[in-house]
């Protein structure tokens, strides 16, 4: 009889079990970072406890971990030019952490979304890092950021910040920095820390909008991203040029859209990046 029961209970909390893992309560604890793992297990509990039932996740995740690759795979080496952006901040004695990524554009400039470093009332930055290589928790490459951007646009939704020492050019900066104009339907790649989590690729199902949901200002895509993925660089698959800069997405799941501001949009209002790339704005 207690065997039964016994038998019974585990049914039930497997079952339980496989479907929180489908839910952005098991999204979430699957994409902590490791040091942080058993910290968010415990704040799902409470949450579920609390009686907050898990959403269903919006829509499926189509990334690849950047760990599943060859070494010597081409997209390894453009891949390392992407990095995690960690901001810690600080309102009194309470302290936070947010996670975005962003992209190598030189030795010491980065570029991410504005937001990503926008700061709330008494709400004070204390430390920005850019995380190098983060494909799993032996590989990390950690690099200080200047807090105060040398060029920002809250409407466009970017910063462009100095790192505090040089990245490797021959291995971390991007290797070919041109801008251009995307294409309706053209495959994309976005390399991304997705959720805070090692780094990952989305190609499947990554695409520019064909429909006439963009604007000068908003680049429409269907490449599946969550909140650790804004400020990641959006690139053509054929010739990996910059075509946007991604900054959000949408929740539901037909379809999925995502967004980004359109790359010649940030180089006509850059000086800095048509510095760094050398074009001009015709």
């Amino acid at each position: 009889m207690i065997s039964i029961r016994m038998a019974l209970v585990a049914a039930g909390a497997l079952t339980a079990g496989a479907w929180l893992a489908r839910t952005e309560m098991g999204q979430h604890v699957r994409t902590a970072p490791p040091h942080e793992t058993l910290h968010t297990v415990f704040s799902s509990l409470a949450t579920f406890l609390e009686g907050r039932l898990p959403k269903s996740m919006a829509h499926p995740d189509y990334s690849e971990r950047l760990a599943d690759f060859r070494a010597d795979e081409p997209l390894r080496r453009i891949a390392a030019s992407i990095g995690m952006l960690v901001i810690e901040t600080r309102i009194g004695e309470q302290g936070w952490t947010s996670r975005c990524s962003a992209g190598i554009l030189a030795q010491q400039q980065i570029i991410t979304n504005h937001h990503c470093i926008e700061t709330r009332p008494n709400e004070k930055i204390q430390r920005i890092t850019l995380w190098l290589d983060y494909v799993d928790a032996h590989h990390v490459i950690k690099l200080d950021v200047e807090q105060t951007p040398i060029e920002q646009d809250a409407a466009l939704d970017y910063a462009i910040l100095n790192l505090k020492q040089p990245a490797g050019a021959a291995t971390h900066v991007l290797p070919k920095l041109v801008f251009r104009a995307a294409l309706p339907g053209e495959r994309l790649l976005l390399v991304h820390h997705s959720g805070g989590d090692v780094k990952a690729v989305t190609r499947f199902r990554c695409r520019i909008a064909t429909e006439s949901d963009t604007k000068p200002d908003k680049l429409a895509h269907s490449c599946s991203a969550t909140s650790g993925s804004s400020g990641s660089l959006l690139l053509a698959e054929r010739d990996h040029a910059i075509v946007g800069l991604h900054r959000s997405s949408t929740r539901e799941p037909n379809p999925y859209v995502g967004y980004a501001t359109p790359g010649m949009t940030l180089l006509a209002k850059s000086p800095v990046l048509q510095r760094l790339s050398r074009q001009s704005v015709r």
